[in-house]
């Protein structure tokens, strides 16, 4: 599940050229899967730093209580990861009374005390430790890559397709100027001026969709439970 290493950096080493004005060869246009990469990388090291807290804080708790020794196994689907963690747990400890409820799970072990309390319990945790969560859609601050992508998106396509369509567009700012305001109150919108019109706007969003849009459907469509997309050749 983890971007290697090398694709992620040919990509921003391309997302660099990008925002500099130095890139002059189509092999390095940053494109959508490349953005996928970047959000998988960011995703994959705040798990991995997760998990190593699990283990901190575990001490030598799990060997005590006679549980294996857990491994990171990478990332899952969000809509998969309930399913997993219960067959961990399971795996563990067949005896466990567990249900899958709608959004999450319960295990059942009223009654227990002492040692073999905290043996279920440390089970629970291990295993939700083990596997990171790949929300893709969830709301980050874009990358140095995501970032390439947007600039080059509004200015490769969406401009041109309301210009095409008659729409009036601001003029873009600079290239780092696009990309400090992004996620910000002032993040450059080639919608502001045919925001006065709501008609125009349905229209123009409808034929020219915003580059979220095409983010969204993208990450939406990932499989995350096999490689991560490479960029294209």
């Amino acid at each position: 599940m983890r971007p290697r290493a090398g694709i992620l950096s040919l990509t921003l080493a391309a997302a660099l050229a990008v925002l500099t004005g130095c890139a002059a060869a189509p092999a390095t246009i940053v494109t959508l899967d490349d953005v996928t990469a970047e959000r998988l990388a960011v995703l994959d090291a705040a798990e991995r730093a997760r998990f190593d807290a699990f283990l901190e804080q575990s001490g030598g708790r799990l060997d005590e209580l006679g549980l294996p020794a857990p491994q990171f196994q990478g990332l899952v689907a969000l809509d998969d990861v309930d399913a997993i963690v219960t067959q961990c747990i399971v795996t563990l400890n067949p005896r466990l009374q567990v249900a899958r409820l709608e959004g999450g799970f319960t295990v059942t072990y009223f009654g227990t005390v002492g040692e073999t309390y905290d043996r279920i319990r440390w089970t629970i945790d291990s295993c939700n430790a083990q596997y990171g969560v790949a929300d893709l859609r969830a709301a980050t601050t874009p990358g140095t890559v995501e970032a390439a992508w947007r600039y080059h998106d509004a200015m490769q396509r969406l401009l041109p397709c309301l210009r095409d369509i008659g729409v009036t567009v601001p003029s873009p700012p600079p290239a780092a100027e696009f990309v400090q305001r992004l996620g910000t109150p002032l993040e450059f919108s080639p919608f502001s001026l045919a925001a006065a019109d709501p008609a125009t706007l349905v229209r123009s969003v409808a034929l020219c969709p915003p580059s979220s849009t095409l983010l969204e459907a993208h990450l939406a469509a990932v499989d995350v439970t096999g490689a991560p997309p490479e960029p294209a050749p």
